[in-house]
């Protein structure tokens, strides 16, 4: 259950992240080819934090299920 409201809080905040950039970035005064480089950035940035977060609540999850054996063999 604590994991689930933890993805769902970071998945809440990464989107407002890329949301706010990219209203940052649209009223901003560049020209759109500029704006299209830095949302591209952007999206990319986010995606590899997400790709870490996984990797991240994966070994967690992980960790958990190996003491969860732990005490059940005892």
């Amino acid at each position: 259950m604590l994991m689930r409201q933890f993805l769902t809080f970071s998945a809440v905040v990464a989107g407002g992240v890329l949301i706010g950039a990219g209203l940052g970035l649209l009223y901003a005064p560049q020209s759109g080819r500029v704006t299209r480089g830095q949302l591209q950035v952007y999206a990319h940035r986010a995606q590899d934090e997400m790709t870490h977060m996984g990797g991240r609540v994966s070994q967690t999850m992980n960790g958990l299920v190996d003491k969860g054996r732990m005490v059940f063999s005892k």
